[in-house]
């Protein structure tokens, strides 16, 4: 069979549109989609308008109403059982894009009794199609306005009619050249037409009103005008007449909105303001104009107090409706959410009850905004903020004491106890609880050794507070005064820091006290103590640290007993506890690790711990990890991975291991320090250069601790103060500028944010939940406290996940690149899914993305594993490898060329993600190393790469890199030494290499004229395939120079042995295959000989071209200048076979799938499935569109792409079926059928899996639906 099957879509997300409060539709692409917003469920998917782009859904504003009871069904209750009553509702939706109008009948069933999920389908009614002009907008016009609601009940068995009682039966069309129709849709007749006097193209449209005589319609012009005309009248030329104009845009008008009473009108426009105008025929008043967005506007709706917008920048701003006001402060935006990755924002939703806001992105995401939490999550005025001040001295101080006292009274510390409980330190001493609910205070301690000076913290139970005093001292009380207050003298001068961490035992607390000069101690709190008994309080380990190192931050990991430790220089150290301790003796405790300048020359402000159970492939990875987060104040934040844990209870004397930017071991490397080489360059692991850059990110100590860096990210512009985890997703917390703010780093927005007044003063954060529904920020400015305390229920947002559907890139991808090599991961009780499909892509956001696709599963079972931002500008090219590690190398412009080290494991215990229970892949993608620039031009871009592992067991790999330069260069990559080495380069394109490719010829399977001749020692092939913009295809044989080469490294193994390059010579064979650039190559064995290789080739002049030749060894050739090896010799079988107009565009993908079939894409949409027998040498003339009656190539299959402008293919085999992927511009597109397992891609879309399955590059996704069935 060659059945072709799309799967999947991912593209711009151009319509949104609630039915409810409870079901969200979205078009993207041609698919009409149905989300169910409170658990974020995809409920429905179907392609409505095929080979279109869903510009906009209309709904009518009839419902249709009916209970029906299912008789057949029974619901159990406590009261025995009852028949299982489902509310059937249904809506007519006109959904229309370019010149078409589809008009489609939703049901929607709803089970009353039972915890199922509502059940969605659609009947596909009339289809207007083509209309005369481009499509602004349409609305549903009605005879009369009455209930639009009617409610019936009746049984399952009855008779159900898609007839509505006060069906609409006309329908208003606005279009681009200012004129309006209105059509009956039961005839699907126009039966009126009006042309407006001002005869302009517009950029935009909007009805209002539901009748004929309402009806008035709003023109956004390429003129920066709005103009406002009534349907139904007509001036003396028939035309109709613009009753008001709005003029002061600077920029074409992309939107127009009414308000709900048609009194207001927003604007938008590409002078990048939003415009409020009163739609009165006699106000004269200005209009309230907005400015804020950093790029052009697209929309805006007016929702009561307030005005939402969206924009080209990717945010969606909320502002406060102040039209009817001249308050100028209210002109500010009041919350800006940013959750869409590159650019646009391209729909706008707001649910029925005006709480939810719902925005799609050109990143193929959806998410959804509370409008109730705008005022509580953008904290500005201090009217929001409760202030403490403290009570009267005379209630806590007795008069005799006054006289030792400092001269002024005021708030010194204070610690956050739980969410309204606080404990203040005063400049007199004293220590007070207060509670910010009941008001009340009460006086826990105080201590003349505590004025003027106190380091406060407490634990995170909230039982005991300590403080530190300038004199040395440290100070354990109860906040529930559960036993007298510990003084122990510790230090001699003052502490600079202390910290509470937990241990096993939820009564066994460790303090670390850190003072002048280093003096830093470890001391257990025993709180397993009778009443009024003193709880123990004992010194167990002296901390040494490192030369300029001022501890700033901890945590403690009690599985393993590690004290993880970061410093105002920003070094991170780690501890390793000693388990045969014993009690009443103090032992010094030395780091094991110590890593320098983690965030470059500023402080680690924080330190977070978790361990995560993998199971990978791999069964070095098949342990616990401890995973390690840090903040700084760069910024950003860095991942750590700490391996080779150990739960024995001993240890054995450790030795410490050191890594610095400046110095990494260069000549000196002590023995505990395993696979741990230097390079010839300086490496800091905080630096963005990668010129300045080792490659080493690991360190594997005596006792076999493997530390790795796994990712770093720069958050903020300001300080990034603090890394915590909330129902296990992680939050940022930091200050910019004058603001603290919380940012959710796995969904990638700013969850609130509090004017304080910067970052330089005490405060503290709790929260209970990830929505933070309870939550407590509190602060001190001028030594007062506030408090901002927030608490509320979850449904009042009335959705559980913000992420109703995956993001994909936000600008055009160029690459993507299926893993082929088989993940053997268990998936134990998951084993009813299909092994993962993990593909890798790259855009012209210069991001690198790695996804998880669950072959078999619902359309949006697509989960982006990983993004990381280290390409400065496109990437254009992505390979997997295959050595000791799986690795990935990715280039692009700039001359970037990078090797990434790349860990899939299967992460357990896990949270469920919002999309089901699939098991998913964790991935931890390293950079590994970065390949230096050797061009004269700085501009030179690396058009494409090819990978071939020739030393797999060893680490070596042999990159292939052609150059907009022309010229070809050849890297090694040791895996070992983690570093590039140039082995050759040759120039013999006179233009732009746009691809190559490489092809191993087994030396054991290779046919030679002379066998007996053959070496017993001889290595493989290996064959270069170059293609360049003057349309020649080069063959060039650099088996010679690689072993050369290799020969040389070999028995040369330092680091510090410099090699020359050589010189690659000219191609052994090379051929015109086209008129012009030759945008992609395919090459595959020949299955009945082991010699003879078939080249398709697909150019830009719209041909695919198809060469045989034999590559033969040669071992007869032997002159003075020979090396000895064997070579190769091409052997032209047939003469070029070439399809002149294979497509209606340039190619830009080809994939051999068997000796008689090919695949390939073009820029015209079309992913073509053909029939090639190459014993047909005879060139084709397809012009005449007959290419189908020769038996030379024939065209088998045709298929349409949604993808615009696909720039790429890939194919995955998958149990002898092909996944085919097709990609470009931001969109992906996946295929399937028979051939199952091709990619194509494109500038930001990706179309396709098939059978054959096919994946497309680009910033969007798409599934499609197996078969005709509409009902899910």
């Amino acid at each position: 069979m060659n059945n072709l099957e799309k799967l999947f879509y991912a593209g711009p997300v151009t319509s949104l549109c609630f039915h409810n409060d409870l079901i969200l539709l979205s078009g993207q692409g041609p698919y009409l989609k149905a989300f169910y917003v409170p658990t974020g469920k995809l409920l429905f998917s179907y392609p409505v308008i095929e080979y279109l782009r869903i510009h906009r859904i209309v709904p009518d504003s009839t419902v249709k109403k009916e209970i029906i009871v299912d008789k057949n069904k029974n619901i159990s209750t406590a009261g025995g059982s009852c028949y299982n009553n489902i509310i059937k509702e249904q809506r007519l939706l006109a959904i229309y894009g370019s010149k078409t109008i589809q008009l489609v009948n939703l049901i929607i069933n709803y089970f009353k009794d039972s915890l199922e999920l509502p059940k969605i389908s659609i009947s596909l009614e009339s289809r207007l199609s083509p209309l005369k002009d481009w499509i602004h907008d349409v609305k549903w016009l009605h005879d009369n306005i009455g209930n639009s609601m009617s409610t019936n009940t009746n049984s399952r068995d009855d008779v159900e009619s898609t007839i509505f009682e006060n069906n609409p039966r006309e329908l208003a069309i606005a279009f681009a050249h200012n004129f309006v129709e209105i059509w009956n849709i039961q005839n699907k007749v126009c039966v009126y037409s009006i042309q407006c006097e001002e005869r302009c193209i517009l950029y935009s449209a909007r009805f209002f009103g539901d009748t004929r005589n309402e009806l008035t319609m709003a023109s956004g012009t390429v003129f920066n005008q709005i103009h406002l005309w009534d349907v139904m009248k007509k001036n003396e030329s028939g035309d109709g007449f613009v009753y008001k104009k709005f003029i002061g845009h600077e920029g074409v008008i992309f939107g127009v909105r009414f308000s709900e009473d048609g009194k207001t009108i927003a604007s938008v426009s590409d002078d990048r303001t939003v415009r409020l105008w009163k739609t009165d025929r006699n106000d004269r008043s200005n209009p309230l104009v907005l400015f804020g967005h950093m790029a052009r506007v697209w929309d805006c709706h007016i929702i009561n107090d307030y005005l939402i917008s969206i924009s080209e920048d990717s945010t969606c701003r909320v502002w406060k409706n102040s039209i009817d006001s001249n308050d100028i402060d209210d002109l500010d935006c009041i919350a800006c959410w940013e959750g869409h990755v590159g650019k646009n924002i391209w729909s706008l939703a707001i649910d029925p009850s005006k709480k939810i806001v719902a925005t799609g992105g050109g990143d193929s995401g959806i998410r959804l905004w509370s409008l109730f939490t705008v005022t509580n999550n953008k904290i500005d005025s201090d009217k929001d903020l409760i202030k403490i001040e403290l009570p009267p001295v005379v209630s806590y101080v007795c008069l005799e004491e006054e006289n030792g006292h400092p001269s002024r009274e005021h708030v010194r510390n204070f610690v956050l106890v739980d969410y309204c409980t606080i404990v203040i330190a005063t400049n007199y001493g004293h220590l007070l609880r207060y509670n910010h609910e009941t008001k009340e205070w009460l006086s826990l301690y105080n201590s003349k050794d505590l004025q003027n000076y106190t380091m406060m913290k407490a634990s995170i139970c909230g039982r005991v507070v300590c403080c530190g005093s300038i004199n040395g001292q440290v100070f354990v009380t109860s906040v529930n005064q559960k036993f007298q207050t510990i003084v122990r003298k510790l230090h001699q001068y003052k502490l600079f820091e202390i910290f509470l961490e937990e241990t096993k035992d939820p009564d066994i607390l460790y303090v670390v006290s850190h003072a002048v000069h280093n003096d830093i101690y470890l001391l257990k709190l025993d709180l397993n103590c009778m009443a009024d008994a003193e709880p123990g309080f004992e010194i167990m380990y002296k901390v040494s640290v490192p030369p300029q190192f001022l501890l700033m931050s901890l945590s403690f990991c009690p599985s393993y007993d590690l004290l993880i430790c970061g410093s105002r220089e920003s070094c991170l150290t780690i501890y390793s506890l000693h388990s045969d301790c014993k009690e009443g003796t103090v032992r010094e405790l030395s780091p094991i690790i110590h890593l320098r300048k983690t965030h470059g020359k500023q402080a680690v402000t924080s330190v977070a711990l978790r361990i995560n159970k993998s199971e990978s492939n791999d069964d070095k990875y098949d342990e616990e990890v401890l995973t390690i987060y840090t903040s700084g104040r760069d910024g950003g934040y860095n991942k750590y991975r700490l391996r080779g844990l150990s739960s024995k209870g001993t240890r054995k004397e450790l030795k410490t291991i050191e890594i610095d930017g400046a110095e990494l071991l260069k000549n000196d490397k002590p023995r505990s320090l395993k696979n741990c080489e230097d390079t010839d360059r300086e490496y800091d692991i905080g630096c963005d250069n990668a010129l300045k850059k080792s490659s080493k990110k690991e360190l594997v100590s005596e006792d076999g601790l493997i530390l790795e860096q796994v990712y770093k990210a720069k958050i903020t512009k300001g300080w990034l103060e603090k890394v915590i985890f909330v129902d296990d997703e992680l939050m940022l917390l930091g200050f910019y500028r004058k603001r603290f703010f919380v940012y959710n780093e796995d969904k990638k927005f700013e969850m609130f944010s509090v004017a304080c007044g910067g970052a330089h003063r005490m405060w503290h954060f709790k929260a209970k939940d990830k929505r933070m529904d309870k939550a407590s920020f509190m602060f001190i400015r001028k030594e007062k406290i506030y408090i901002y305390s927030r608490e509320s229920s979850a449904n009042n947002e009335g959705f559980d996940e913000c992420k109703l559907q995956e993001n994909f890139h936000g600008r055009e991808c160029r690459i993507i690149k299926f893993l082929s090599y088989p993940l053997k991961i268990d998936l134990g009780r998951d084993q009813k899914f299909e092994n993962p499909i993990l593909f890798a892509t790259g855009a012209e956001d210069s991001l690198l993305r790695l996804f998880q696709y669950m072959p078999g599963e619902i359309e949006n079972h697509l989960i982006g594993l990983s993004s990381i931002k280290k390409h400065t500008s496109v990437i254009r090219s992505i390979e997997w490898s295959f050595g000791n590690e799986l690795l990935l190398f990715t280039s692009g412009a700039s001359e970037e060329l990078r090797c990434w080290k790349v860990d899939a494991s299967l992460e357990r215990g896990q949270p469920e993600i919002n999309t089901s229970t699939i098991p998913l892949i964790n991935i931890n993608c390293l950079e590994w190393s970065s390949c230096p620039a050797v061009s004269e031009i700085p501009e030179t871009r690396i058009m494409d790469i090819s990978v071939c592992p020739i030393r797999p067991s060893r680490g070596l790999h042999v990159i292939a890199a052609v150059y907009s330069d022309s010229v070809l260069r050849v890297w090694l990559f040791d895996e070992k030494k983690r570093k590039f080495f140039l082995i050759g380069e040759a120039k013999f394109h006179s233009n732009c290499i746009l691809q190559v490719q490489n092809l191993v010829v087994p030396a054991k399977l290779s046919v030679v004229e002379n066998p007996k001749q053959r070496s017993s020692n001889s290595s493989d092939g290996i064959v270069l395939f170059t293609s360049a913009t003057d349309g020649r295809v080069a063959i060039w044989d650099i088996s010679g120079p690689i072993y050369s080469y290799l020969d040389s490294y070999n028995n040369n193994d330092e680091t510090n042995v410099k090699f020359n390059s050589q010189d690659l010579g000219v191609p052994i064979y090379s051929y015109q295959a086209h008129q012009s650039g030759v945008n992609c190559i395919a090459i595959h064995p020949k299955s009945d000989y082991d010699y003879r290789y078939v080249i398709v080739t697909g150019g830009d002049d719209n041909a695919l071209s198809i060469a045989c030749i034999d590559i033969l060894w040669n071992v007869t050739c032997k002159g003075k200048d020979d090396d000895g090896r064997i070579h190769l010799i091409i052997k032209p079988n047939k003469e070029i076979m070439k399809v002149k107009m294979a497509h209606g565009s340039s190619i830009q993908g080809v994939h051999m799938l068997s000796d008689t079939k090919i695949l390939s894409t073009s820029l015209d949409q079309r992913l073509n499935l053909w029939e090639v027998d190459v014993g047909k040498p005879d060139e084709i003339d397809n012009s005449k569109d007959k290419i189908e009656t020769y038996d030379g190539l024939k065209l088998v299959k045709t298929e349409f792409v949604d993808v615009c402008d696909p720039s790429s293919m890939d194919i995955l085999n998958i149990n002898g079926a092909l996944h085919n992927s097709n990609k470009r511009g931001s969109k992906l597109d996946l295929v399937s059928g028979t051939i199952k397992g091709a990619r194509l891609g494109s500038e930001s879309d990706i179309n396709g899996l098939f059978k054959e399955q096919i994946d497309v590059r680009g910033c969007n996704l798409k599934f499609l639906i197996k078969g005709q069935e509409i009902n899910n």
